[in-house]
Formats: structure tokens, sequence, C-alpha cells
């Protein structure tokens, strides 16, 4: 008995994998304006300038610090193991100094016996060993480290920060060397060389992959992928980013583009901007070139420089964009006449009164359910539903009601869950255990499953949601 419910759990937990690290893309830490030249007061809509990084603070970075079993620890806390990425949910392992596999020091050459160009093993110092090591230790118990994407690791740039001061924020990842981390992603136009962040200065770049460079470790991960909204918009699954499809077929200066996104009216929304480096970047497909980007859903990219929001604070006269001809980070002089697209939402949900939870024994907690009775009118009330495994639908994901009640005194200001009829159940927000995702549900009544003491609800479809 004690195995098949393990065997349930991780079946279920397997099935929510596919949304719990669908995730939003994190702020760019970038908190000063500029214009072509200098530092100004960060402009009001209307004004020239208005939209850059600094105008928006689209899900903040944020972090939390872990001991070694994965508990959470306070910001005060001295000594810590790992950090949790609040934003992506991405678990991210501690430096240290002291001689150990996490030593700040260690370097490693790239290598990835299953990938076609599987790199360099000489010297038993490379990326798979360090790997193993920490998943043959569990360390944090857990046994599903890898060398993270370069997406992932780029993620915890900050933007804010100039050179040679670590674009990182080292009061969570403190010990992180002024050089070249290694992600896992290949160089898909020459495959002896792979993607690495260079975090004095916060961009990605190629490295050979018999070059030593650092490694951070990662657990957890992204999926996803594209919806076409048919009005001339693309909606990033993983991120909650809707993308303008087509952009301009002129280029434009930094500031032109800016102006442009702000004034853009499309698919029914005028909240439209110039995307931050890090959000474009989530856009760009690393596995392609010229152009280095999905072209079944994006078929008019140009394989050039797209503008950012993002000034390089390095040199305040060049703004930072993506080259969608090989996927590479660069910078352009704002005066220069570049490509643009728009890009809108992508922000994480609120949780407001009516928002449904989920906690790690997967009780589902509903507080505000509505049902209109033909005789009595709208009843409010609260239910709790617990997963339960039934071997003989073990694909089913059926949801035991474990107890409700009347609430006497029912939100009105959020929307909430409803019960129909036909005892099918909306439930428009659920938020997941990680504290960021948040899912739509709809589960329906299963008389063949059901008794006179429990009445069970089969999910029957869910999906991410993002405002």
């Amino acid at each position: 008995m004690k195995k098949t419910w393990v065997s349930a759990f991780g079946f279920i937990i397997l099935m929510l994998t596919a949304v719990v690290w669908a995730a939003p893309v994190p702020d760019s830490g970038q908190s000063k304006c500029y214009n072509n030249t200098v530092e100004i007061p960060c402009p009001s809509p209307g004004q020239p300038f208005y939209g850059q990084d600094a105008n928006y603070s689209i899900n903040p970075m944020s972090y939390t610090k872990l001991d070694s079993s994965g508990n959470t620890l306070p910001d005060s806390a001295a000594d810590w193991s790992m950090v949790k990425d609040n934003v992506t949910g991405l678990i991210w392992e501690g430096k240290t100094n002291d001689g150990t596999i996490h030593d700040m020091n260690n370097t490693y050459t790239w290598y990835d016996p299953t990938d076609s160009d599987p790199g360099y093993s000489y010297g038993g110092m490379h990326t798979k060993y360090f790997i193993d090591v920490l998943n043959i230790t569990h360390f944090g118990g857990n046994s599903d480290w890898r060398i993270p994407t370069i997406k992932e690791i780029a993620s915890i740039i900050n933007y804010d920060i100039i050179a040679l001061e670590g674009a990182i924020s080292t009061n969570y990842f403190p010990n992180t060397q002024e050089s070249f981390y290694w992600s896992s992603s290949t160089y898909v136009s020459i495959t002896n060389f792979a993607w690495s962040v260079y975090f004095p200065y916060g961009y990605a770049t190629r490295s050979h992959k018999s070059f030593y460079n650092y490694v951070r470790a990662v657990r957890g991960g992204q999926s996803g992928g594209y919806k076409d909204n048919g009005d001339g918009t693309v909606t990033d699954t993983s991120t909650g980013l809707m993308w303008q499809q087509a952009g301009p077929s002129n280029v434009k200066t930094w500031e032109q583009a800016l102006a442009y996104c702000e004034g853009l009216n499309l698919g029914g929304y005028k909240d439209w901007r110039l995307p931050s480096k890090r959000a474009l970047r989530s856009l760009v497909d690393f596995s392609r070139v010229n152009p280095s980007i999905n072209t079944a859903y994006f078929p008019d990219t140009v394989s050039s420089f797209y503008w950012t929001s993002t000034t390089n604070v390095n040199n305040v006269e060049f703004a930072w964009g993506s080259n969608f001809s090989d996927s590479g980070d660069g910078f352009d002089k704002k005066l220069s006449y570049d490509y643009v697209r728009a890009v809108r939402g992508g922000q994480a949900p609120t949780p407001t009164r009516c928002t449904a939870t989920i906690d790690g024994n997967l009780l589902l907690n509903v507080p505000y359910l509505t049902y209109i009775n033909p005789f009595l009118g709208k009843i409010s009330l609260w239910a709790n539903f617990v997963y339960e495994f039934n071997p003989t639908y073990p694909t089913l994901m059926l949801f035991k009601m474990k107890d409700s009640g009347m609430l006497n005194e029912p939100s009105s200001l959020c929307a909430a869950s409803t019960l129909s009829d036909n005892f099918k159940i909306h439930i428009p927000d659920v938020l997941l255990q990680d504290g960021s995702t948040h899912l739509w549900a709809d589960l329906e009544f299963a008389p063949a499953l059901s008794t006179d003491e429990s009445a069970y609800f089969l999910v029957t479809s869910y999906g991410v949601i993002s405002n």
C-alpha cells in the first residue's frame, strides 16, 4: 500500500510539474533612468524616454535563503546552503570557500555525454562529474541537480550593477567569481562551444568546451510553449508574456523604439512596452540560428539586433539587446537604428480572498465557492478537497471532498469559484505551494466513484494563468 501511495504521489506531482515551473520572468533590477547620454529623473508617461526599464517593476527579483535541508532561513542568516528564486521557483546551489565540491574556486571543463558534441572529460574535473557528486550525495536532500540553461543562469544577473562589481546580488550569492559560468546550452553554430555568462559585465557569451569555467548548479525547471492568439499576438505559456507577433519593418532609435511600444494598440490591448533585457532573452531560441526564434510563431523575425528597454550601465550611451542571428547578447548605441518587438503582461497574479490553494499534502482549499440554487438563490460556501489515489484508475487526478461549510460574509471583490447545476466546479485561481505559480482548474463530480459518504471530483482540465 505504501509503495502504491508513493507512486501515486509521484504521478500527480509529475502532472503538476508541467505547469509548476511555468514561471514569470524576473525584473532586470535596473532602478535608474537615462536618456541617450546621461542619467535623468525617471520620466512620466508621455515624456521623452518613458517606457524604459526602470519605469516598470515587473516581478522584482526576490530570493530566500535555505539551509542544507531546504528549510527557509531569515534574510539575516549568516550561513546558508541554497537560494530559492521566489519569482522563477528555481533552487540555486550556494558557493563556499571551504575546499568542498561547492568551493567557489573549483573550475570544470564542459562535458555532457548525451550531447551531439559531448565536450571534454580529461582530468576528471568536468561538469558531469560535478553534477554527479551533488546528486549521489543528495545535496539538499535532492538528486535532480543539473547545469542551468543559458536562460536560467542569466536570470540571476542584476542589470543595475556596474562592471567589476559582479552583476549579481551578493547578499544571496556571495563567493561569485568575476568570470565565466557554464550553462548546459551548446552553441549550435559551433558545437564545440557552449554558452556561458560573464558575471563582471552580466552578458551571455560563448566558451570553448575545453575551457575551465566556474559552475553553479540548479534544480527545478521550466516548461511551456506558445499560443497564437490569432490577433497579431502570441502568448508564451512558460512566462505569461504576450508578444507582438510581427514588429514594424522599419528600424528605430532607442528613443523611437520606446515611444513606438508605449503607443501601440494591438489585440485589444494598449499596455504594450519595450521588453527588458531579461524579457527579450526569454524569447530567444538558443537551439536555432538565422533567426534564433521559433519561426512557426514569429515568421517575420529579422536575423538582426532587437532593442530592449535596459540601458548598459557601464556606458549609458548604449542599450542592451538581443541578436536574433545567433542568439547572442549585445548592446548598441542608442542613436543607432535597430528592430523592435513589443511585449505586455507577464506579471504574476496577486492572490485575493478568493484564491484557492494547494499544499504539499495535496490538500485543495477553495475559500469561496458559489452555487445558484433555483429556490434559494446564490449560496456561498467554502470547501476542502484532498487528492486520493485510486489504483483502479491510476492516471486520474481525483480529489475527495473533505469538508465544507456556509459563508456568512462572502467577498464580492474577487472572482469566486463556481459550482454548476451538473456539479462541475470551475476554480479561476489556484496558488501552488511554491507561492508564485497560479493555475485555473475545472473539476467534475464523479458519480461512479462516489458513495453516500464520499464525494469525488475529477480534474478535467487546468492551465497556467498570468496577468
